[in-house]
């Protein structure tokens, strides 16, 4: 399974308008210093993905408090009808259909009222011919009774009602099984669990669920620059936002995220951090996957025997993620060290892993919009681009303000945007008036 973002993106229907649409196979060129080749991101993702010998993860038991949002790991079957009981669908009056027949506002059947059943007592009374009994919606319904005329078309008065309509067997009934049959599969395996499959599971009286264990996700931050939340600042030193941005994205997802700590410009300390991550389903590092001095995780990966997969991918923001598999068969993701590269890197590639770990059925659906440019947006052919948009409502379209185009260390542009305008790699960028697709990343926009 691709990851639903990725193929969004190449889908021709993305490019609604443009300066020119070109089929570029991409190539290393000297604008991209140090890497001597860069992935199309489709392509990186299809080469790390056949490496990984990935599977879903192990089934724990959790109670139903907590199984909103985890991923069912077993079939949830019926055991049992629902509803158990033909049971009134609305409040009126049970009786015989056929006791009905004729009956009009100007010839009304007149019947003998024998009792009342409310929802949630148990239905000992039995209807016979000429008889009807008061009844309450979600009741069940009495012996010997297949219809309900509704309390608007009876007019009852000293143990009698007056029914002034016809109506058919199983009027006004919702019948027993009609929802769920006994047997059943109503969950498969691989469901994710919203607010509908939490209400259906409560309706079969399940208590407890069997479920996927999230996929721990370890994280070390690289860099001799960056200091921890709440530590005094220091000049020249950077708050460690990266932790944050990728736990969120992690638990957001369906994932467990666990921070390791800070590893300074050191090859051996980061190689035996990494290798101390025994507990985790996939490893990540954010920074020190450029090319640079400083930039130690390629080293510490060739040293710990793991295999680089793919160094380097045609993205931007994003360019220097490394893909790689460690010796134990694991994943791992070395992240760039700037904000909206991390981000971009790890809905691209540690988002798709979470999801196969988690054996989610289906392909996830990603919020797409059409707007038009209130701006000119240039692109690098062969380099998938992301850029962020503001956006707001006019009249019956969407407008989307281009906030920034570069600037892979602007943090605050993915707060002041509303969404990523992607540029496909066989496009050279678009002009102010096109109507291009955005995608969300915010549920409220045009604010």
């Amino acid at each position: 399974m691709r990851s639903a973002l990725i193929s969004s993106l190449i889908l021709p229907d993305m490019c609604i308008k443009c300066n020119k649409c070109k089929h570029i196979l991409f190539k290393m060129s000297h604008k991209w210093k140090g890497f001597k080749t860069l992935t199309r991101a489709t392509d990186a993702l299809n080469a790390f993905i056949s490496s990984l010998k990935l599977k879903p993860l192990d089934s724990e038991s959790v109670e139903l408090d907590f199984a909103l949002n985890r991923v069912l790991a077993e079939n949830v079957i019926a055991k049992g009808d629902i509803p158990p009981f033909d049971r009134a669908a609305m409040d009126g009056y049970a009786l015989r259909a056929e006791d009905t027949y004729g009956a009009s506002h100007h010839s009304p059947v007149v019947l003998r009222v024998i009792g009342e059943i409310s929802a949630g007592e148990p239905a000992e009374l039995e209807v016979r011919p000429g008889e009807a009994v008061r009844i309450n919606t979600g009741a069940a319904l009495p012996r010997g009774a297949n219809a309900v005329v509704e309390v608007e078309n009876a007019e009852e008065s000293g143990g009698m009602v007056r029914i002034y309509e016809q109506v058919p067997p199983f009027r006004n009934v919702s019948r027993k099984g009609e929802d769920v049959r006994a047997g059943e599969v109503l969950l498969e395996e691989g469901t994710l669990i919203g607010p509908f499959e939490l209400g259906l599971l409560a309706s079969l009286n399940k208590k407890e669920v069997l479920v996927r264990k999230k996929p721990a996700v370890y994280m070390i931050s690289t860099g001799q620059e960056i200091i921890e939340l709440g530590e005094h600042e220091i000049p020249g030193k950077i708050v460690n936002s990266n932790r944050w941005l990728v736990k969120g994205i992690v638990e957001e997802h369906g994932g467990s995220f666990f921070y390791v700590g800070i590893v300074a410009d050191d090859v051996e300390k980061l190689a035996e951090k990494i290798e101390d991550c025994g507990e985790a389903d996939i490893i990540v590092t954010s920074g020190g996957t450029s090319v640079g001095v400083s930039d130690l995780v390629p080293d510490a990966l060739e040293r710990m025997g793991a295999k680089i997969i793919v160094h380097g991918v045609g993205v931007m923001p994003g360019k220097p993620t490394l893909l790689a598999v460690l010796p134990d068969g694991r994943p791992f993701i070395g992240l760039p060290g700037y904000p909206v590269s991390t981000v971009v890197a790890a809905l691209l590639f540690l988002v798709p892993l979470i999801e196969r770990l988690l054996g989610i059925r289906g392909e996830r659906v990603i919020n797409v919009l059409k707007a038009r440019l209130k701006g000119k947006v240039p692109s690098r052919p062969g380099i998938l681009h992301f850029a962020r948009v503001k956006l707001e409502r006019k009249g019956n379209e969407w407008l989307a303000t281009p906030i920034r185009i570069s600037g892979a260390g602007i943090l605050s542009s993915l707060v002041k945007a509303d969404a990523f305008l992607i540029i496909p790699e066989d496009v050279e960028g678009y002009k102010e008036g096109d109507v291009v697709h955005v995608l969300l990343f915010k549920r409220y926009v045009g604010i």
